[in-house]
Order: structure tokens, then C-alpha cells, then sequence
């Protein structure tokens, strides 16, 4: 680890406690000079470190900063981890960082997306520090994919499972990638694939997440539509947990796509089974009420004129 990663996992082991620049020195057998040089980058990266004449530096108890030292502590398997303060998006930067060949579940994370993006181009509103946002890179060949839909479905799973049990939360998913608490989106999915132009196959695989984490301030345009897993101050886990149960889930899940218990959970966590909704195909508004989803992820509806129509792909909204 660099000089500035063992500081911080010296800090992290002593959250809430001040230690001083001589005695974190010592540990490292580096000079006071060197601790201060650390500390002040990782201050201009994104850490929350307090700094006291004559205590020295602590992390407090309270800190939510990103952190691939705690994430990795609650990691089951080997994934590289990459923290950003500030990025345009990490699916697109997960592109940008294809050509370096990184392994199979390498996770971007950043505490802010200037230009965060959900499905069909829209914008995913993502401030700093309230929220998680992150992309795991995979690597085809390694999975048993049949059908790319598994991919969302299995990760909205794996999502709804992390925030059910570690947040104490009953979520729900609106298909195909939307994940709800109280009538309201608290989290989208976007999964893009790059292809060889030649053979059309697939080469890799980009799961991107975006969670509203303990976001309480929206544009007016969401500020009736999305909501967050925890108000501002009473989460009871921080951001660097529920970033590793969310790893290790969808891990466990893409490793076993083909388990029917995936789609069963699927349906029984769906917002949209026995709601009436309204659709689009080709641009043409058609309603009828949701009835099931088969075993494929595809939403099967009973349309208002009496026909039964499979939705594969695209928009749905509910009718309120």
C-alpha cells in the first residue's frame, strides 16, 4: 500500500480518536513532514480528516467518505477498487478504462457524477457525498449469459437484498431497473455492453448503479418522484458497508445467473405485478394491468382492450 493508504487504515482502525503526526510517523517509520504532506492530498481528494494542534488527526466516528480500505475489508472476493472524488460518470469511465484490460468485477466508485446517465441518455442526479455511484466491469466469458437481461435482473436482486438486510428496508423493483422505497425511486441500474465490431459478440459488460444513498435536496422536477434509502442524518450504516454487502451480492448472483430463485425473487419484489400501467411501443401509447413476469424477465400485461402482450424492453409508468 502507498504512504497514503496505510495512514488512512491507521486512522480508519482508530476512528473517532486523534492520533499525532509523531506517533503515526513512528508506525510507518516516516517523518512527521511526510504525515502532514499525506494527510493535506488525501484531505484534497475527499477524505474527512480533522486536524488539531497539539491532538494531532482523526477520522470521526461519524464519516461517510469512500473508502477502498473499509470497502475491501468486507469484500469476499479479489475486485479492484477505484475511488474517485469527482467524475463525469463511472460507466463512462469504466469505458475509457477498457483498454487497460482490467480484471473481471474491477468497481469505479465516485462521491460525485457531473453527468451521471440512466437509461435512454437521461440524467441521474448525483451530488457529492450523499450518494453511492458506481460501475462493476465483467467479463462475459465468465459468466453462463444467455440472455443480457439477467444481467439487470440479477443486480436488482443482488441491490434489493444488500438494502433489505443491512439497511433494515423493504425496497421494491419496478421493471426492469428501478428500485423503490415508499412509492419512491431510490436507486436505477444501467447495464451497457461493448461488442467486437466484427463478430457482434459481446466483450464486456458495465453494471452501473446510482443510488440516492441519504440525498435529502432534489431538482423540483424529482423532488416528487425520488427519495433516498436513509433522511440525512439517520442512517445506521455507512456508505463503504452497504458498497461491499452491494459487491459481494451481485458476485454471489452473476456467478449462478441461470438460479431460478433469481427470477422468483424478481417477481415477488416487483412494484409493478397487479398495477395498472401505461406503455410504449414505437412511440404508440397503449395501458392494461401488469399480471406476471415470465422466466425470462419479460413483463407479461393485460391489455384494456383484452389482448395479453410480452413487454421485452422498454418504458412503463404506473398508473397513479
Amino acid at each position: 500500500m502507498s504512504t497514503k493508504e496505510l495512514i488512512i487504515s491507521i486512522l480508519e482502525e482508530n476512528k473517532g480518536q486523534y492520533l499525532s503526526g509523531e506517533d503515526i510517523g513512528k508506525k510507518l517509520n516516516i517523518s512527521r513532514a511526510a504525515v502532514s504532506k499525506a494527510i493535506k492530498e488525501l484531505k484534497n481528494n475527499g477524505y474527512t480528516i480533522l486536524s488539531v494542534n497539539k491532538r494531532g488527526h482523526c477520522i470521526p466516528s461519524e464519516s461517510n467518505t469512500l473508502s477502498a480500505i473499509e470497502i475491501k475489508k468486507n469484500l469476499k472476493y479479489n475486485n479492484q477498487i477505484i475511488i474517485k472524488n469527482s467524475i463525469d460518470s463511472t460507466n463512462t469511465d469504466g469505458k475509457r478504462l477498457l483498454i487497460e484490460n482490467l480484471s473481471h468485477g474491477t468497481t469505479i466508485i465516485s462521491n460525485e457524477q457531473t453527468n451521471g446517465r440512466g437509461r435512454k441518455g437521461r440524467y441521474f442526479f448525483s451530488p457529492k457525498d450523499t450518494g453511492i455511484y458506481m460501475s462493476i466491469l465483467l467479463k462475459p466469458e465468465l459468466l453462463s449469459l444467455e440472455n443480457p437481461l439477467k444481467i439487470t435482473i440479477a443486480t436488482a436482486v443482488a441491490l434489493t437484498k444488500s438494502i433489505d438486510e443491512l439497511c433494515k428496508k423493504n425496497t421494491l423493483i419496478k421493471w426492469v431497473n428501478d428500485i423503490y422505497i415508499d412509492n419512491k425511486k431510490i436507486a436505477g441500474i444501467l447495464t451497457e455492453a461493448t461488442t467486437d465490431f466484427e463478430s457482434g459478440s459481446i466483450q464486456n459488460i458495465i453494471i452501473g448503479i446510482g443510488i440516492n444513498f441519504n440525498t435529502s435536496i432534489f431538482p423540483e422536477e424529482l423532488s416528487s418522484i425520488a427519495g433516498a434509502i436513509f433522511s440525512e442524518k439517520d442512517s445506521v450504516v455507512n456508505r463503504n458497508e452497504l458498497i461491499a454487502r452491494i459487491i459481494n451480492e451481485i458476485m454471489d448472483t452473476i456467478n449462478d445467473l441461470n438460479n431460478e430463485n433469481i427470477i422468483k425473487k424478481y417477481r415477488e419484489k416487483s412494484f409493478l405485478i397487479g398495477r395498472d400501467i401505461v406503455f410504449y411501443e414505437k412511440n404508440i401509447e397503449s395501458s392494461g394491468r401488469v399480471i406476471d413476469i415470465d422466466d425470462n424477465g419479460y413483463l407479461l400485461v393485460q391489455t384494456d382492450s383484452g389482448s395479453k402482450k410480452t413487454l421485452y424492453a422498454g418504458e412503463v409508468n404506473i398508473k397513479w
